[in-house]
Protein backbone atom coordinates (compact mmCIF):
# COMPACT_ATOMS: atom_id res chain seq x y z
CA UNK A 1 0.00 0.00 0.00
CA UNK A 2 1.35 3.51 -0.70
CA UNK A 3 1.39 6.00 2.02
CA UNK A 4 1.15 9.25 1.03
CA UNK A 5 1.91 12.03 4.20
CA UNK A 6 0.26 15.80 3.86
CA UNK A 7 2.07 17.38 7.35
CA UNK A 8 0.71 21.31 8.22
CA UNK A 9 2.26 23.29 11.08
CA UNK A 10 4.39 20.49 13.04
CA UNK A 11 7.98 20.73 14.40
CA UNK A 12 10.60 17.81 13.09
CA UNK A 13 10.27 15.61 15.92
CA UNK A 14 6.53 15.68 15.68
CA UNK A 15 6.75 14.83 12.00
CA UNK A 16 8.81 11.93 13.05
CA UNK A 17 6.96 10.83 15.43
CA UNK A 18 3.60 11.01 13.32
CA UNK A 19 5.00 8.94 10.57
CA UNK A 20 6.69 6.08 12.37
CA UNK A 21 3.69 5.73 14.52
CA UNK A 22 1.25 5.23 11.02
CA UNK A 23 3.25 3.00 9.48
CA UNK A 24 2.99 0.87 12.67
CA UNK A 25 -0.72 1.29 12.17
CA UNK A 26 -0.72 0.78 8.19
CA UNK A 27 -0.46 -3.35 8.37
CA UNK A 28 -3.89 -3.17 10.36
CA UNK A 29 -5.07 -1.70 7.49
CA UNK A 30 -3.85 -3.33 4.48
CA UNK A 31 -4.69 -6.96 5.86
CA UNK A 32 -8.02 -6.03 5.05
CA UNK A 33 -7.19 -5.21 1.19
CA UNK A 34 -6.01 -8.69 0.24
CA UNK A 35 -8.58 -8.53 -2.38
CA UNK A 36 -7.46 -5.79 -4.39
CA UNK A 37 -3.87 -5.59 -6.10
CA UNK A 38 -1.06 -3.93 -3.66
CA UNK A 39 -1.14 -1.04 -6.43
CA UNK A 40 -4.69 -0.37 -6.70
CA UNK A 41 -5.51 1.67 -3.31
CA UNK A 42 -3.58 4.73 -1.60
CA UNK A 43 -3.71 5.69 1.80
CA UNK A 44 -3.14 9.76 2.22
CA UNK A 45 -2.87 10.60 5.79
CA UNK A 46 -3.03 13.93 6.78
CA UNK A 47 -2.16 16.20 9.87
CA UNK A 48 -2.86 19.57 10.87
CA UNK A 49 -1.77 21.06 13.94
CA UNK A 50 -3.89 23.61 15.33
CA UNK A 51 -1.34 26.17 17.61
CA UNK A 52 -4.51 28.05 19.58
CA UNK A 53 -6.04 24.81 20.90
CA UNK A 54 -2.89 22.68 21.32
CA UNK A 55 -5.01 20.23 19.28
CA UNK A 56 -3.76 17.58 16.03
CA UNK A 57 -6.30 16.63 13.46
CA UNK A 58 -5.80 13.89 11.58
CA UNK A 59 -7.27 12.05 8.53
CA UNK A 60 -6.97 9.25 6.10
CA UNK A 61 -7.78 8.90 3.18
CA UNK A 62 -8.28 5.72 1.24
CA UNK A 63 -8.93 5.62 -2.44
CA UNK A 64 -9.87 2.29 -3.50
CA UNK A 65 -11.23 1.32 -6.97
CA UNK A 66 -14.72 1.03 -5.70
CA UNK A 67 -14.78 3.76 -3.20
CA UNK A 68 -13.03 6.72 -1.65
CA UNK A 69 -12.83 6.11 2.09
CA UNK A 70 -12.61 9.36 4.49
CA UNK A 71 -12.25 9.01 8.50
CA UNK A 72 -11.23 11.79 10.37
CA UNK A 73 -10.43 12.55 14.12
CA UNK A 74 -9.13 15.43 16.24
CA UNK A 75 -7.40 14.80 19.86
CA UNK A 76 -4.52 16.46 21.88
CA UNK A 77 -2.59 13.73 21.69
CA UNK A 78 -1.05 12.37 18.11
CA UNK A 79 -1.21 8.78 18.67
CA UNK A 80 -4.55 8.86 20.50
CA UNK A 81 -6.06 10.87 16.99
CA UNK A 82 -3.90 8.55 14.77
CA UNK A 83 -6.06 5.71 16.36
CA UNK A 84 -9.39 7.06 16.51
CA UNK A 85 -9.36 7.63 12.88
CA UNK A 86 -7.59 4.45 11.96
CA UNK A 87 -10.39 2.53 14.15
CA UNK A 88 -12.93 4.52 12.17
CA UNK A 89 -11.29 3.93 8.65
CA UNK A 90 -11.21 0.09 9.44
CA UNK A 91 -15.08 -0.26 10.59
CA UNK A 92 -15.68 1.67 7.25
CA UNK A 93 -13.91 -0.36 4.93
CA UNK A 94 -15.32 -3.30 6.61
CA UNK A 95 -18.56 -2.44 5.73
CA UNK A 96 -17.64 -1.56 2.09
CA UNK A 97 -15.92 -5.28 1.77
CA UNK A 98 -19.00 -6.68 3.36
CA UNK A 99 -20.92 -4.71 0.61
CA UNK A 100 -19.09 -5.68 -2.15
CA UNK A 101 -19.90 -9.26 -0.85
CA UNK A 102 -22.85 -8.97 -1.06
CA UNK A 103 -23.34 -9.94 2.99
CA UNK A 104 -25.26 -6.84 3.63
CA UNK A 105 -27.84 -7.27 0.93
CA UNK A 106 -30.46 -9.08 3.25
CA UNK A 107 -33.97 -8.09 3.89
CA UNK A 108 -34.87 -5.77 6.12
CA UNK A 109 -37.31 -6.47 9.26
CA UNK A 110 -40.48 -4.78 7.55
CA UNK A 111 -39.94 -5.95 4.41
CA UNK A 112 -40.58 -9.39 5.69
CA UNK A 113 -43.33 -8.35 8.03
CA UNK A 114 -45.09 -6.43 4.36
CA UNK A 115 -44.47 -10.06 2.41
CA UNK A 116 -45.96 -11.99 5.58
CA UNK A 117 -49.39 -9.53 5.42
CA UNK A 118 -49.80 -9.92 1.63
CA UNK A 119 -49.77 -13.74 1.40
CA UNK A 120 -52.18 -13.66 4.73
CA UNK A 121 -54.57 -10.97 2.71
CA UNK A 122 -54.23 -13.39 -0.83
CA UNK A 123 -55.51 -16.47 1.13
Amino acid sequence: MDVTFFLQNLSKREEGAFKEYVSEKTPAIANLLTKFADDAHILKATIEKFEKHDAFEVEFCLILPTKTIVAKEVSHDITKAVDLSKDRLISQLKKHMALLRKDRSHKTIRETELVKEKVEVWE
